[in-house]
């Protein structure tokens, strides 16, 4: 959630989300099951409309790996997601007692393993890097030719649009710095400090003795004016983004309880304006304040999820585990649609759908 700079740090300096706990990793072709109703039946979905239309509902055997992901996908869920990373540590070995590294990565939890060996595929380069003893897999980028060649150039035509593409930007210049040596010398050494004190969290206790001379250059503003492309939204939202159903006890219904779905997008209040620019873009919303440093926007008008946002999503489609979650929201949403939310038997039935999503649900 929120604006976590490149997130180098997360919760407990974990880079996966809480919402990714307790699964396990997926192998590119492995086939998930999604319990939509009381029966068994494979059947393979591709378009969620199409199941929405179905009579009846059905376990659903899908594949999380699909064809190669849309480059405005990649670029939202790297806003959601990536880092940009600039390492400064000892080294005997160099001239001047310190080494310079750069890094892009992209941190989930295991049971993604999937996606991230399709976002390899699709930039052509890295390393898929396991820690099984924290259910965690990174996709990473160090090589100086490859950040040059393949990263830096996608996200200069697919640019960036939270508060992160100023990392980027300053992640760059250290790039063309590297290029040209300049980590070798004493002088570009301490350039590349003043860039370093400006990206996600700055300088550690440790760099701060050692390079008191430092002047953190200033960091960039991002403006962000529109939305290129909905395939954003979509990595946005397979990232950031939450599918619920919510529960409440009702008086007013006659089987005492009312449903509801939620999307819910939260932030740093920095991109504030990225959520109002999604709002407009998507034509429903509200944005509430989360906490004291964040903005939530959620979209609970019925109507508009099962007319604007599902079939949204059907044509630029979220990918990864988070890909289950949408199709049990939209297996509520059909029930609902149909009425069974207001009987005993849809309540119980939608209740077992919610039951095993989000953090609840379990990977074979």
């Amino acid at each position: 959630m929120g604006y976590r700079g490149s997130k180098s740090l997360l919760l407990s300096n974990k880079s996966v989300k809480e919402q990714r706990a307790d699964g396990n990793y997926l192998t590119n072709l492995v086939k998930l099951r999604c319990a939509l109703m009381d029966c068994e039946n494979s059947y393979q979905v591709r378009f969620l409309s199409k199941q929405l239309k179905l009579n009846k509902l059905f376990f659903s055997t899908v594949s999380v790996r699909r064809s190669q992901l849309n480059p405005y996908f990649v670029t939202g869920f790297c806003d959601a997601e990536s880092s940009f990373q600039i390492s400064v540590t000892i080294n005997q070995n160099s001239r001047l007692g310190w080494g310079v590294r750069a890094f892009f990565t992209i941190g989930l939890h295991s049971r993604d393993l999937a996606l991230l060996l399709e976002i390899k595929e699709f930039f052509e380069c890295g390393i898929i890097v396991k820690n099984d003893s924290k259910n965690e897999v990174s996709f990473r980028v160090n090589s100086l030719q490859d950040l040059t060649n393949k990263i830096i150039p996608h996200f200069e035509k697919y640019p960036l649009l939270t508060q992160k593409a100023a990392d980027f930007l300053l992640f760059k210049q250290v790039i063309e710095l590297m290029q040209n040596k300049a980590h070798l010398t004493t002088e570009g050494l301490q350039k590349i400090m003043n860039i370093k004190a400006s990206i996600n969290l700055g300088l550690s206790n440790e760099l701060k003795f050692n390079f008191i001379n430092t002047v953190p250059v200033q960091r960039p503003t991002i403006k962000t004016i529109n939305i290129p492309d909905f395939n954003w939204i979509s990595g946005f939202v397979s990232g950031e983004g939450n599918f619920f159903v919510d529960i409440f006890k009702s008086s007013s219904n006659k089987i005492g309880y009312q449903v509801k779905l939620r999307l819910s997008i939260t932030q740093h209040s920095r991109d504030k304006e990225l959520l109002d620019l999604i709002v407009k873009y998507l034509d429903t919303g509200i944005i509430n304040i989360h906490s004291e440093n964040s903005f939530v926007l959620k979209i609970t008008k019925f109507v508009d999820l099962t007319n604007k946002i599902i079939p949204l999503f059907e044509q630029n489609p979220i990918h990864g585990v988070k890909y289950l979650d949408f199709i049990d929201f939209c297996a509520v949403a059909k029930l609902m649609n149909e009425g069974k939310h207001l009987t005993i038997e849809g309540f119980n039935l939608i209740r077992k759908i919610k039951d095993k999503m989000n953090t609840k649900r379990k990977i074979d």
